[in-house]
């Protein structure tokens, strides 16, 4: 599992340092911004940010699942559900 985000490898130090660290690597999309954002249809040009999301990509390089999360923490049953279907 990994994390992307458009922020800084700075703001994401700080980010998990906040949360008492992070099991898992958190990467940046910083420069050219939102780089990965937009290949995933994710970039929002007219705001300079990325929309949330969660994308599970297999280990081939397939998109298997993908939702926009408006606000809030994901459905975590859910993704079990979809993690569990693909195992």
């Amino acid at each position: 599992m990994l994390g992307l985000s458009v922020d800084s490898v700075y703001s994401h130090q700080a980010f998990a340092e906040k949360l008492g660290g992070l099991s898992y690597p958190l990467l940046s999309d910083f420069h050219p911004k939102g780089e990965v954002a937009m290949k995933y249809g994710l970039w929002r040009a007219d705001k300079g940010l990325s929309r949330r999301a969660i994308v599970i990509v297999d280990r081939a390089g397939i998109v298997r699942y993908s939702q926009i999360i408006p606000q809030g923490p994901p459905d975590v049953d859910e993704l079990l559900r979809v993690v569990q279907s693909l195992g």
